[in-house]
């Protein structure tokens, strides 16, 4: 590999290092907004701020309804760790996918973010929740 590729390749992985650094800050922030909003009840905000395809995909009230669920059968969410991520940019656009590992007040769930990156900001584009506190009720003793 000549000099120039190699300074180009250098080059290259710097400025999309950069550029991920940037994507993964406004992916946390945006995941910590979704939370705050969540625990406000601000299900209709979350739906109105989401991209495009997150309203194509997820009509109003069926997300309106699904986090309502969230928030009634987990409670206040409590803390979040980043599990794992996705940084692409392709010709269908540039999507940030982060999983999260979070406790919430009722018990521990395991979500998963899509976010599309528009103009360096988070737009929520999807949201999984996967927990078997929102399935598992108390079980009534059986006599």
């Amino acid at each position: 590999m000549t000099r120039i590729a190699m300074a180009a390749l250098a080059a290259g992985l710097l400025v999309g290092g950069c550029s991920m650094k940037e994507d993964m800050a406004a992916g946390d922030k945006a995941v910590a907004a979704f939370h705050q909003a969540l625990d406000a009840g601000q299900f209709q905000q979350i739906w109105a701020g989401s991209a495009p395809d997150m309203k194509a995909a997820t009509p109003q009230d069926r997300l309106v309804a699904l986090l309502d669920a969230v928030h009634g059968g987990l409670g206040r969410f409590k803390s979040g760790s980043q599990v794992g991520f996705n940084d692409n940019v392709s010709t269908g656009g540039h999507v940030l996918s982060l999983a999260y590992q979070s406790q919430y007040e009722k018990g521990p769930a395991q979500e998963q973010f899509v976010f599309r990156i528009e103009g360096g900001k988070a737009v929520l584009a999807g949201y999984h929740i996967n927990s078997d506190a929102l399935i598992v009720r108390q079980a009534v003793p059986i006599h």
